[in-house]
């Protein structure tokens, strides 16, 4: 029968708890609590969002899916450390109670899975962004069970093998007992250090990637200038994700070794690991809030039009196509003639210049500059204040003198009848 009386002095109650710890673990429950309120305010955005576009369009979205599962695996993370409030009320950590065990389970399934769904983000985006790859539904679905089963099950080996006096001390906070190196290992460390690698690897193929196909001449010049920018954000979220994460990883690695942290260490661990949360928040809302907070259903196929390229102001205009038609007058030998251009159109902002000759047209029937602009975003005041004065501004000084539009698509300008 276990006995909390039977654990050695690492492992047993903290009662009560030092006054320089407790300015530690006060930091580490704030961090947890900002974590938490970003992370289940995401949580809130998304669940809205998911519905309303499969309420509205029957689809939804991969990549929003993977970031609301892991604003799940931040919410049990953060959780985990914002359970430490309790040990404050009551100037204790007291091995044996349920908060105890349920800390150690929301830091061995939190920790593991926020791992997980990192990596399987990183892999989504290199599959989606650089080879147009995408799971069908199916398939997609079915790795996002088994990757939740793979998280629990880690958790459940240690419970089913030490079914009581698995969650102990473990510096700080409640966690699984340093003597089960074992499982600490295998079940959690061994997995997170493997998430580690993996995103390393992940977003530098993406970085190498997108910058060996700038260099080939593989996006457009409009498209390039993103690509530059974009791959400057694959340098962020794997610094993210180490800089919270391994801290903590290599002081209970030490502790494996013989070389046991400090509790001030542990606890300034603690607080990186458990920012987690808000970091990755603030990450994905800032560069890919395109997806996260459309009005309607993103398409898969986006590719690195999903990044903002920038933080604030410009992303209405990223999937805005302007279209230019300029007609201009060219002095024949007696004669006249009309001749458009034409220029390849980019994403974010287009203008074609459409080609046509028309011959007998005087330096008198010139025809003025038309802007169309077609936008498939909801235009804003601004923008159609500006449009309004740009068309009174290149309003024709002719009247009398005008073309039809499909003359102009036919190459051919033929004057309407008045």
């Amino acid at each position: 029968m276990w006995n909390v009386q039977d654990l050695d002095v690492d492992s047993s109650s903290l009662n009560p708890i030092p006054t320089e710890i407790r300015h530690w673990l006060t930091a580490v429950v704030v961090l947890a609590f900002l974590s938490f309120f970003a992370s289940f305010s995401l949580f809130l955005v998304l669940s809205y969002r998911l519905f309303r576009w499969h309420s509205k369009a029957k689809r939804t979205n991969q990549f929003v899916i993977l970031i609301f599962n892991l604003v799940l695996a931040d919410i049990q993370q953060c959780m985990a450390f914002l359970l430490n409030a309790e040990w404050l009320r009551t100037n204790q950590i007291a091995v044996g109670t349920h908060i105890c065990w349920v800390q150690g389970w929301f830091v061995s399934t939190g920790d593991l899975a926020s791992g997980v769904w990192c990596l399987t983000i990183g892999i989504h985006t290199l599959a989606s962004v650089i080879f147009n790859y995408r799971l069908k539904p199916l398939y997609f679905y079915s790795t996002i069970t088994a990757l939740w089963i793979f998280v629990y099950s880690m958790a459940l080996i240690g419970v089913g093998l030490h079914p009581h006096g698995l969650y102990v001390r473990a510096g700080a906070w409640c966690w699984v007992n340093h003597e089960f190196g074992q499982i600490r290992l295998w079940t959690h460390y061994f997995w997170i250090f493997v998430a580690q690698f993996g995103v390393v690897v992940t977003y530098t193929l993406i970085y190498v990637m997108l910058v060996q196909r700038i260099r080939s001449g593989g996006f457009g010049e409009a498209e390039a200038a993103r690509a530059r920018t974009i791959s400057n954000f694959m340098v962020v979220y794997p610094v993210i994700y180490v800089f919270c994460t391994v801290p903590l990883a290599s002081a209970r690695m030490a502790a494996m070794s013989g070389h046991p942290p400090s509790l001030r260490h542990l606890c300034l661990a603690a607080a990186m690991i458990t920012s987690n949360g808000w970091m990755d928040v603030l990450l994905y809302t800032l560069t890919r809030r395109i997806e996260i907070f459309s009005d309607e259903p993103p398409p898969e196929d986006y590719g690195v039009d999903t990044f903002n390229t920038a933080f604030w102001g410009e992303s209405h205009k990223r999937l805005r196509v302007t279209t230019t038609i300029e007609a201009t007058a060219r002095p024949g030998k007696g004669r006249g003639h009309m001749a458009l251009h034409s220029r390849p159109s980019s994403r974010n902002g287009s203008t074609d210049d459409l080609v046509g000759v028309q011959k007998g047209i005087g330096l008198k029937d010139i025809m003025t500059v038309t802007t169309t602009e077609v936008r498939s975003d909801p235009a804003e005041l601004a923008d159609m204040v500006e449009m309004e004065e740009e068309a009174r501004k290149q309003k024709p000084q002719t009247p009398d003198r005008r073309f039809s539009m499909d003359s102009v698509k036919s190459g051919q300008l033929e004057r309407i009848p008045d």
